[in-house]
């Protein structure tokens, strides 16, 4: 499916979107991730927070462009100990979506990001989303297998964190209409895919577009990708994710 969709994305253009929404998963390295927010701050990004992106987008709150939106899905714990550090050192907001069925500490064996972890994120003024509770294809399963998945998975998050979860991730960006309105039903203002593509006013604040991040590119690398240029940053993504599957494999940075 990633592959089919990478595919058809090759010859997507987005130069010139005023936001782009990052998608992060594992993050292996300190290095490689400083190194490309560096290269996002060299490109003259603003970083937003959640919270200013939705004011945005459904409120028409100005943003100074160009901006970025820094997400990431899964919470995998490679994101806390090699993306939290440099985001914090350079005071950018992001935003993380975790698995909820991975919060209790007593999942041991899953190295994941756990309940204290998203306080302590929130407290560092990121932001948490919804991720779903065991990562489904969504548009797989009946409409009350949708609910649960999506309702219980929010409520569970507000428990934990005493405030409003507003940003749903498509787990493998699945999305239709019909899961889309279960999502907006369930009160989340943003749902995200991970379409190839940048954000503009007015486009549907529930099938929204990103840049997946993948196969630890470097700095060069990830320059032209932002360009947003028809072929090249498409078949870059073509190529990471057949670079992703070797790092997964292999298990290594």
């Amino acid at each position: 499916m990633g592959m089919a969709r990478a595919l058809g994305e090759l010859p997507v253009s987005f130069d010139g979107r005023g936001v782009l929404v990052l998608c992060y998963h594992s993050v292996r390295t300190r290095a490689h991730f400083a190194a490309q927010m560096a290269e996002v701050a060299a490109r003259g990004y603003t970083a937003l927070s959640l919270g200013q992106f939705t004011d945005w987008l459904r409120r028409g709150k100005p943003v100074s462009t160009p901006a970025v939106l820094l997400t990431f899905d899964g919470g995998y714990r490679d994101q806390l100990e090699h993306a939290v550090p440099v985001l914090g050192s350079l005071a950018l907001p992001a935003t993380f979506f975790p698995v909820t069925c991975y919060l209790d500490d007593e999942s041991a064996g899953v190295p994941a990001i756990r309940r204290a972890d998203l306080v302590a994120l929130v407290g560092a003024g990121h932001a948490v989303g919804c991720h779903t509770h065991t990562h489904p294809s969504l548009t797989a399963l009946p409409a009350e297998a949708v609910e649960r998945e999506v309702v219980a998975s929010k409520q569970r998050l507000e428990d934990l964190l005493g405030e409003p979860v507003s940003a749903f991730a498509y787990p493998y960006g699945d999305a239709d209409a019909r899961v889309a309105g279960i999502v907006e039903r369930a009160g989340f203002e943003v749902a995200f895919t991970v379409d190839l593509g940048g954000v503009r006013p007015g486009d549907d604040p529930y099938r929204l577009k990103r840049l997946p991040v993948l196969g630890q590119p470097g700095r060069v690398q990830l320059g032209a990708y932002l360009s947003g240029a028809p072929f090249l940053s498409g078949g870059l993504l073509l190529y990471w994710k057949v670079r992703e599957r070797g790092l997964s494999r292999e298990g290594g940075p």
